[in-house]
């Protein structure tokens, strides 16, 4: 029979769960509810200058932030458990509530953000008419609607002088995206890699390549995704390009290698929600994957594996950003320092299971292990040995990050990209 995943225990619950569902809803309101949002970003004169130079920067910096004050409140807008949570109670969370016995700072914390599009548009006329959107600290993900918010002014420059922890502990791989350099907007929250998730028992051998997925023995077997960016993207990395610095011909060239792959059969399907289950009743042998989706899975009892192919995989992030209405921006900053200390960031990788940004949360994982018992000192134990939670330096040396589209570029792109899949 095929294997059914057991529940997981209350610290288990999340990773894919979260990611697939949150995923899958960004690519639904990518459709026609996502129309309007974007139309907003045509706006004319909706767009601010960004700074670009050391100066413009600084000066921003100095703009926004002189005079500003710590006053004791913070409300802060995240994803569905996207954040550390008490194994016997799941509506508290440590890591804030000992934010507030340190600082003094009193958080309100709501899971209000279903995906980008959806939030994009519900805040997007309140930034638009100069009102305050309700909250000082906010979770965006790294995808195409996160440069329109730094285009239209929508967030405050970071000032890093009082981001040391940020500065000390941030690991190297997750700094400097390619949609914010500098980090000038945005500090990681959490990460992940996309690759190839596949089981050796039914492909019979390892996978090392993309070209893997062009394999005839993988015929009906292998999952792909119904999302032009991350498709796009991987399709990319298999042509030899890095996405980050890809042309139009590249583009055309990735689409390509994508429609030989659908036209010889090997696509079973092309699905964001269904492929973690597909594979682990092996309807399946191979499939585009993020790394959590094979942590949890194995985690439930499946033998999976994950591999950043020889040509690289992709990098993402979710990020930390403030408001450039939030009424109390130092407190929203000093909360995202203190989210860099190894021992607050531990606390939430236990959690929530992504790819931890703050590399010197591992030991402390590791300790939080010896000290623990039973099935959470089997899962703190997998979790500080993981690669797919902590990766080595080989694997972070073949990540790469997503392509950065304009407007113009995103209707060439999803031209391209999208008939893959609707065909």
């Amino acid at each position: 029979m095929p294997l059914q995943p057991t529940p997981p225990a209350p610290w288990l619950r999340g990773l894919t769960e979260r990611r697939c569902s949150r995923r899958g809803l960004l690519r639904a309101a990518l459709g026609a509810a996502a129309l309007a949002p974007l139309a907003a970003c045509s706006v004319p004169g909706a767009r601010k200058p960004v700074p670009g130079t050391a100066a413009e920067i600084a000066a921003a910096v100095g703009d926004f932030w002189t005079g500003r004050k710590k006053k004791g409140r913070l409300s802060f807008a995240n994803y569905t458990q996207y954040i550390d949570t008490d194994p016997g109670d799941q509506s508290r969370h440590p890591t804030l509530e000992a934010f507030t016995r340190e600082t003094g700072i009193k958080v309100s914390y709501d899971e209000v953000i279903d995906d980008s599009a959806s939030w994009f548009g519900k805040i997007q006329p309140e930034f638009a008419s100069g009102q305050g959107i309700g909250y000082d600290l906010m979770v965006l993900g790294g995808d195409s609607y996160l440069p329109k918010y730094i285009e239209l002014g929508y967030l405050a420059p970071l000032d890093h002088a009082r981001l040391p922890h940020f500065a000390r502990y941030g690991g190297a791989a997750f700094k400097n995206s390619s949609f914010d350099r500098g980090n000038v907007y945005t500090v990681p929250w959490q990460s992940g890699m996309t690759g190839i998730g596949y089981d050796p028992a039914k492909v019979g051998r390892k996978i090392t390549s993309w070209q893997d997925l062009l394999d005839p023995k993988l015929h009906g077997k292998v999952g792909m995704w119904n999302d032009a960016v991350q498709l796009g993207n991987v399709a990319l990395l298999a042509v030899g390009v890095d996405p980050e610095t890809s042309t139009h011909a590249d583009w055309r060239k990735a689409a390509a290698w994508l429609r030989k792959q659908r036209d010889a059969g090997l696509v079973r399907s092309y699905s964001t929600t269904t492929y973690q289950s597909s594979l682990q009743r092996g309807d399946l042998y191979a499939s585009l994957v993020y790394s959590g989706d094979v942590f949890q899975a194995n985690r439930s009892g499946s033998r999976l594996e994950f591999v950043i192919p020889e040509e690289g995989g992709l990098l993402w992030t979710d990020n930390l950003c403030i408001p450039s209405t939030a009424a109390h921006p130092v407190d929203a900053l000093t909360y995202m320092d203190y989210a860099y200390r190894p021992e607050v960031a531990a606390r939430i990788s236990e959690t929530v299971q992504f790819v931890c940004p703050v590399p010197d949360a591992q030991p402390v994982i590791a300790r939080d292990a010896a000290a623990a018992t039973g099935e959470r000192r089997s899962l703190l134990g997998s979790l500080s040995s993981s690669p797919l939670v902590f990766p080595t330096k080989a694997d972070e040396a073949k990540l790469r990050h997503l392509r950065v589209l304009d407007e113009t570029e995103e209707k060439q792109w999803n031209a391209l990209f999208e008939p893959i899949y609707q065909s």
